[in-house]
């Protein structure tokens, strides 16, 4: 899908010199903000054809929960438009 994704982000730079599965924080997908700018990042990453996001929380079960309760509601907002 890299036709739908714009080659200035910071994420294409990254996969550009490896192109593989790891780990960055979320910095390099840009999932780093707001509630509300994370569920729309994510969003966007949908409309652009990803199903699937390999996510990382640190430490693992506050972080999972505070996903859990303030980004996947939002998300489900954002589908309904």
């Amino acid at each position: 899908m890299k036709e739908n994704t714009d080659p200035a982000v910071v994420m294409r730079k990254t996969m550009a010199k490896s192109e593989r599965v790891g780990t960055n924080g979320g910095t390099a997908a840009g999932l780093v903000g707001s509630y509300d700018q994370v569920a729309e990042r994510i969003a966007r990453f949908h409309e652009a054809g990803i199903e699937t996001l390999l996510l990382q929380f640190q430490p693992f079960e506050p972080e999972m929960r505070r996903f859990a309760e303030h980004i996947m509601p939002r998300l489900r907002e954002l589908r309904c438009r």
